[in-house]
Protein backbone atom coordinates (compact mmCIF):
# COMPACT_ATOMS: atom_id res chain seq x y z
CA UNK A 1 0.00 0.00 0.00
CA UNK A 2 1.53 3.34 -1.01
CA UNK A 3 1.59 6.37 1.25
CA UNK A 4 -1.27 8.19 -0.49
CA UNK A 5 -3.57 5.18 -0.22
CA UNK A 6 -2.60 4.79 3.43
CA UNK A 7 -3.36 8.47 4.06
CA UNK A 8 -6.78 8.04 2.50
CA UNK A 9 -7.54 5.14 4.80
CA UNK A 10 -6.28 7.16 7.75
CA UNK A 11 -8.78 9.82 6.75
CA UNK A 12 -11.50 7.16 6.93
CA UNK A 13 -10.56 6.33 10.47
CA UNK A 14 -10.86 10.00 11.38
CA UNK A 15 -14.42 10.30 10.09
CA UNK A 16 -15.93 6.86 10.62
CA UNK A 17 -15.13 3.46 12.08
CA UNK A 18 -14.05 0.61 9.85
CA UNK A 19 -16.48 -2.29 9.86
CA UNK A 20 -19.51 -0.26 10.95
CA UNK A 21 -21.42 -0.69 7.70
CA UNK A 22 -19.85 2.29 5.93
CA UNK A 23 -18.85 2.57 2.31
CA UNK A 24 -16.06 5.06 1.73
CA UNK A 25 -14.35 7.04 -0.98
CA UNK A 26 -10.64 6.22 -0.67
CA UNK A 27 -9.43 8.97 -2.99
CA UNK A 28 -6.62 10.97 -1.34
CA UNK A 29 -7.89 13.89 0.68
CA UNK A 30 -11.50 12.65 0.57
CA UNK A 31 -13.56 11.66 3.58
CA UNK A 32 -16.86 10.77 1.94
CA UNK A 33 -18.16 8.07 4.24
CA UNK A 34 -21.42 6.61 2.95
CA UNK A 35 -23.40 4.97 5.76
CA UNK A 36 -25.81 2.04 5.43
CA UNK A 37 -24.27 0.29 2.46
CA UNK A 38 -26.98 -2.42 2.59
CA UNK A 39 -29.93 -0.08 3.12
CA UNK A 40 -31.39 -0.85 -0.31
CA UNK A 41 -31.94 -4.48 0.67
CA UNK A 42 -34.00 -3.47 3.68
CA UNK A 43 -36.00 -1.03 1.57
CA UNK A 44 -36.71 -3.69 -1.06
CA UNK A 45 -37.80 -6.06 1.73
CA UNK A 46 -40.60 -3.62 2.55
CA UNK A 47 -42.43 -4.42 -0.68
CA UNK A 48 -43.58 -7.95 0.26
CA UNK A 49 -44.44 -6.68 3.74
CA UNK A 50 -46.61 -3.96 2.21
CA UNK A 51 -48.34 -6.54 0.03
CA UNK A 52 -49.03 -8.78 3.00
CA UNK A 53 -50.16 -5.93 5.26
CA UNK A 54 -52.50 -4.21 2.82
CA UNK A 55 -53.84 -7.23 0.96
CA UNK A 56 -57.28 -7.51 2.62
CA UNK A 57 -57.96 -3.77 2.93
CA UNK A 58 -56.55 -2.57 -0.40
CA UNK A 59 -55.14 -5.04 -2.91
CA UNK A 60 -58.01 -7.54 -2.56
CA UNK A 61 -60.50 -4.76 -3.34
CA UNK A 62 -58.25 -2.82 -5.70
CA UNK A 63 -60.89 -2.18 -8.38
CA UNK A 64 -63.32 -0.60 -5.91
CA UNK A 65 -60.80 1.49 -3.96
CA UNK A 66 -60.97 5.30 -4.31
CA UNK A 67 -58.54 7.08 -6.62
CA UNK A 68 -56.98 8.89 -3.65
CA UNK A 69 -55.90 5.54 -2.17
CA UNK A 70 -54.40 4.51 -5.51
CA UNK A 71 -52.44 7.77 -5.68
CA UNK A 72 -51.26 7.39 -2.11
CA UNK A 73 -50.18 3.78 -2.64
CA UNK A 74 -48.42 4.59 -5.92
CA UNK A 75 -46.56 7.57 -4.48
CA UNK A 76 -45.52 5.63 -1.37
CA UNK A 77 -44.29 2.73 -3.50
CA UNK A 78 -42.34 5.07 -5.78
CA UNK A 79 -40.82 6.77 -2.76
CA UNK A 80 -39.44 3.55 -1.33
CA UNK A 81 -38.21 2.53 -4.79
CA UNK A 82 -36.43 5.86 -5.29
CA UNK A 83 -34.61 5.56 -1.97
CA UNK A 84 -33.65 1.96 -2.69
CA UNK A 85 -32.27 2.88 -6.12
CA UNK A 86 -30.43 5.88 -4.71
CA UNK A 87 -28.89 3.76 -1.98
CA UNK A 88 -27.70 1.15 -4.47
CA UNK A 89 -26.30 3.75 -6.85
CA UNK A 90 -24.30 5.75 -4.33
CA UNK A 91 -22.73 2.58 -2.93
CA UNK A 92 -21.80 1.36 -6.39
CA UNK A 93 -20.16 4.56 -7.57
CA UNK A 94 -23.07 5.79 -9.71
CA UNK A 95 -23.08 9.31 -8.31
CA UNK A 96 -24.64 11.01 -11.32
CA UNK A 97 -27.52 8.54 -11.45
CA UNK A 98 -27.90 8.99 -7.71
CA UNK A 99 -28.38 12.73 -8.26
CA UNK A 100 -30.82 12.23 -11.12
CA UNK A 101 -32.93 9.82 -9.11
CA UNK A 102 -32.90 12.29 -6.26
CA UNK A 103 -34.31 14.95 -8.57
CA UNK A 104 -37.19 12.56 -9.35
CA UNK A 105 -38.08 12.64 -5.66
CA UNK A 106 -38.90 16.34 -6.06
CA UNK A 107 -41.83 15.29 -8.24
CA UNK A 108 -43.00 12.34 -6.16
CA UNK A 109 -42.88 14.22 -2.86
CA UNK A 110 -45.73 16.71 -3.50
CA UNK A 111 -47.84 13.92 -5.01
CA UNK A 112 -47.45 11.86 -1.85
CA UNK A 113 -48.33 14.86 0.35
CA UNK A 114 -51.35 15.66 -1.84
CA UNK A 115 -52.57 12.06 -1.73
CA UNK A 116 -52.07 11.93 2.05
CA UNK A 117 -54.31 14.98 2.48
CA UNK A 118 -56.96 13.44 0.23
CA UNK A 119 -56.88 10.22 2.25
CA UNK A 120 -57.44 12.16 5.48
CA UNK A 121 -60.51 13.81 3.92
CA UNK A 122 -61.74 10.37 2.85
CA UNK A 123 -61.34 9.14 6.41
CA UNK A 124 -63.30 12.16 7.65
CA UNK A 125 -66.11 11.36 5.21
CA UNK A 126 -66.25 7.76 6.37
CA UNK A 127 -66.43 8.95 9.98
CA UNK A 128 -69.07 11.61 9.33
CA UNK A 129 -71.16 9.19 7.27
CA UNK A 130 -70.70 6.35 9.76
CA UNK A 131 -69.75 4.08 6.86
CA UNK A 132 -68.08 1.40 8.99
CA UNK A 133 -67.59 0.46 12.66
CA UNK A 134 -63.85 1.11 12.33
CA UNK A 135 -64.46 4.58 10.87
CA UNK A 136 -66.85 5.46 13.68
CA UNK A 137 -64.65 4.15 16.48
CA UNK A 138 -61.22 5.11 15.16
CA UNK A 139 -61.64 7.57 12.27
CA UNK A 140 -60.68 10.74 14.19
CA UNK A 141 -57.72 9.04 15.86
CA UNK A 142 -56.41 7.52 12.64
CA UNK A 143 -56.89 10.82 10.83
CA UNK A 144 -54.91 12.72 13.46
CA UNK A 145 -52.22 10.05 13.38
CA UNK A 146 -51.97 10.29 9.60
CA UNK A 147 -51.56 14.06 9.78
CA UNK A 148 -48.74 13.66 12.31
CA UNK A 149 -46.95 11.04 10.21
CA UNK A 150 -47.21 13.24 7.13
CA UNK A 151 -45.75 16.21 9.00
CA UNK A 152 -42.81 14.07 10.13
CA UNK A 153 -42.30 12.83 6.57
CA UNK A 154 -42.31 16.39 5.22
CA UNK A 155 -39.89 17.62 7.87
CA UNK A 156 -37.34 14.86 7.26
CA UNK A 157 -37.44 15.36 3.50
CA UNK A 158 -36.94 19.10 3.91
CA UNK A 159 -33.95 18.42 6.14
CA UNK A 160 -32.62 15.85 3.69
CA UNK A 161 -32.71 18.42 0.89
CA UNK A 162 -31.34 21.21 3.04
CA UNK A 163 -28.37 19.09 4.15
CA UNK A 164 -27.84 17.14 0.96
CA UNK A 165 -24.20 18.20 0.76
CA UNK A 166 -23.45 16.56 4.10
CA UNK A 167 -23.23 12.79 3.95
CA UNK A 168 -24.41 11.77 7.39
CA UNK A 169 -27.43 14.02 7.98
CA UNK A 170 -28.57 13.78 4.35
CA UNK A 171 -28.53 10.00 4.20
CA UNK A 172 -30.19 9.59 7.59
CA UNK A 173 -32.90 12.19 7.06
CA UNK A 174 -33.78 10.61 3.71
CA UNK A 175 -33.96 7.14 5.25
CA UNK A 176 -35.96 8.60 8.15
CA UNK A 177 -38.75 9.57 5.73
CA UNK A 178 -39.51 5.84 5.41
CA UNK A 179 -39.96 5.62 9.17
CA UNK A 180 -43.30 7.42 8.82
CA UNK A 181 -44.55 4.78 6.38
CA UNK A 182 -43.93 1.96 8.85
CA UNK A 183 -46.66 2.37 11.53
CA UNK A 184 -49.59 1.67 9.13
CA UNK A 185 -47.71 -1.40 7.87
CA UNK A 186 -46.96 -2.70 11.35
CA UNK A 187 -50.53 -2.14 12.57
CA UNK A 188 -51.85 -4.38 9.81
CA UNK A 189 -49.15 -7.02 10.27
CA UNK A 190 -50.03 -7.36 13.96
CA UNK A 191 -53.27 -9.04 12.96
CA UNK A 192 -51.18 -12.15 12.31
CA UNK A 193 -50.11 -12.20 15.95
CA UNK A 194 -52.27 -14.51 18.10
CA UNK A 195 -54.59 -12.63 20.45
CA UNK A 196 -54.15 -9.41 18.46
CA UNK A 197 -56.16 -10.41 15.40
CA UNK A 198 -59.44 -8.58 14.78
CA UNK A 199 -62.20 -10.89 13.56
CA UNK A 200 -65.26 -8.75 14.19
CA UNK A 201 -66.79 -5.80 16.00
CA UNK A 202 -66.18 -7.53 19.33
CA UNK A 203 -62.42 -7.26 18.72
CA UNK A 204 -62.29 -3.60 17.66
CA UNK A 205 -60.83 -2.61 21.04
CA UNK A 206 -57.65 -4.41 19.98
CA UNK A 207 -57.00 -1.88 17.22
CA UNK A 208 -56.07 0.80 19.78
CA UNK A 209 -53.59 -1.65 21.31
CA UNK A 210 -52.19 -2.57 17.90
CA UNK A 211 -51.70 1.09 17.01
CA UNK A 212 -49.76 1.72 20.19
CA UNK A 213 -47.67 -1.43 19.78
CA UNK A 214 -46.86 -0.53 16.16
CA UNK A 215 -45.76 2.98 17.10
CA UNK A 216 -43.68 1.72 20.01
CA UNK A 217 -41.99 -0.91 17.84
CA UNK A 218 -41.14 1.67 15.18
CA UNK A 219 -39.89 4.17 17.77
CA UNK A 220 -37.68 1.56 19.47
CA UNK A 221 -36.25 0.51 16.11
CA UNK A 222 -35.50 4.12 15.16
CA UNK A 223 -33.93 4.94 18.53
CA UNK A 224 -31.67 1.90 18.15
CA UNK A 225 -30.57 3.27 14.79
CA UNK A 226 -29.90 6.62 16.46
CA UNK A 227 -27.87 4.96 19.21
CA UNK A 228 -25.80 3.02 16.68
CA UNK A 229 -25.20 6.19 14.67
CA UNK A 230 -23.59 7.93 17.65
CA UNK A 231 -23.04 11.62 17.08
CA UNK A 232 -24.82 11.36 13.71
CA UNK A 233 -28.03 9.97 15.19
CA UNK A 234 -30.03 13.20 15.45
CA UNK A 235 -32.25 12.52 12.38
CA UNK A 236 -33.42 9.24 13.86
CA UNK A 237 -33.88 10.76 17.32
CA UNK A 238 -36.14 13.39 15.79
CA UNK A 239 -38.06 10.82 13.74
CA UNK A 240 -38.58 8.55 16.75
CA UNK A 241 -39.71 11.48 18.88
CA UNK A 242 -42.28 12.49 16.26
CA UNK A 243 -43.61 8.92 16.22
CA UNK A 244 -44.04 8.89 20.01
CA UNK A 245 -45.60 12.38 20.16
CA UNK A 246 -47.94 11.41 17.34
CA UNK A 247 -48.99 8.30 19.24
CA UNK A 248 -49.66 10.28 22.41
CA UNK A 249 -51.74 12.87 20.55
CA UNK A 250 -53.58 10.17 18.65
CA UNK A 251 -54.64 8.42 21.85
CA UNK A 252 -55.20 11.53 24.01
CA UNK A 253 -56.53 14.18 21.60
CA UNK A 254 -58.04 11.88 19.00
CA UNK A 255 -60.79 10.79 21.40
CA UNK A 256 -61.79 14.33 22.39
CA UNK A 257 -65.23 15.51 21.27
CA UNK A 258 -63.74 18.80 20.07
CA UNK A 259 -61.34 17.03 17.72
CA UNK A 260 -64.01 14.65 16.51
CA UNK A 261 -66.26 17.59 15.68
CA UNK A 262 -63.48 19.34 13.79
CA UNK A 263 -62.54 16.13 12.00
CA UNK A 264 -66.13 15.70 10.83
CA UNK A 265 -65.95 19.19 9.30
CA UNK A 266 -63.04 18.05 7.11
CA UNK A 267 -65.51 15.81 5.29
CA UNK A 268 -66.95 18.89 3.57
CA UNK A 269 -63.65 19.76 1.87
CA UNK A 270 -63.62 18.77 -1.82
CA UNK A 271 -60.96 16.14 -2.47
CA UNK A 272 -59.37 18.07 -5.37
CA UNK A 273 -59.08 21.19 -3.19
CA UNK A 274 -57.43 19.26 -0.35
CA UNK A 275 -55.03 17.55 -2.73
CA UNK A 276 -54.12 20.76 -4.57
CA UNK A 277 -53.53 22.71 -1.36
CA UNK A 278 -51.36 19.98 0.15
CA UNK A 279 -49.53 19.42 -3.13
CA UNK A 280 -48.77 23.14 -3.40
CA UNK A 281 -47.47 23.12 0.16
CA UNK A 282 -45.29 20.14 -0.75
CA UNK A 283 -43.85 21.99 -3.73
CA UNK A 284 -43.04 24.99 -1.54
CA UNK A 285 -41.33 22.81 1.08
CA UNK A 286 -39.27 21.01 -1.56
CA UNK A 287 -38.31 24.29 -3.23
CA UNK A 288 -37.26 25.85 0.08
CA UNK A 289 -35.24 22.78 1.02
CA UNK A 290 -33.54 22.73 -2.35
CA UNK A 291 -32.62 26.41 -2.14
CA UNK A 292 -31.35 26.01 1.42
CA UNK A 293 -29.14 23.15 0.26
CA UNK A 294 -27.73 25.21 -2.61
CA UNK A 295 -26.88 28.08 -0.28
CA UNK A 296 -25.15 25.80 2.20
CA UNK A 297 -21.38 26.15 2.25
CA UNK A 298 -19.78 22.76 1.53
CA UNK A 299 -17.57 21.39 4.31
CA UNK A 300 -14.90 18.75 4.31
CA UNK A 301 -17.60 16.08 4.57
CA UNK A 302 -19.65 16.39 1.41
CA UNK A 303 -22.12 14.30 -0.51
CA UNK A 304 -23.60 14.57 -4.00
CA UNK A 305 -26.33 17.22 -4.28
Amino acid sequence: MNFRSFAARAGLIACGRLGDGLTSDFRPGKCNVMPYRHAYWYLVALFPLVGLAFWPTYFAIFSTSPAALHAHAAAGTLWIAILAVQSWMIHHGRREFHRQTGIASLGVFPIFVAASAAVVVLMARQFAGKLSPVAVAYGPRLGLGSIGLTIGFVYCYWQGLRQRRKVHPHSRYMLATVVFLLPPIFVRLLRFVPLLDIRGAQDLWKLALNIQLANILVAVFVFILAWRAGKHGRPFVEAGTVILVDDILLQAVGVKASWQGFFALLASIPLPAAALAAGAAGIIVAYCGWLAGKRATPRAETAPA
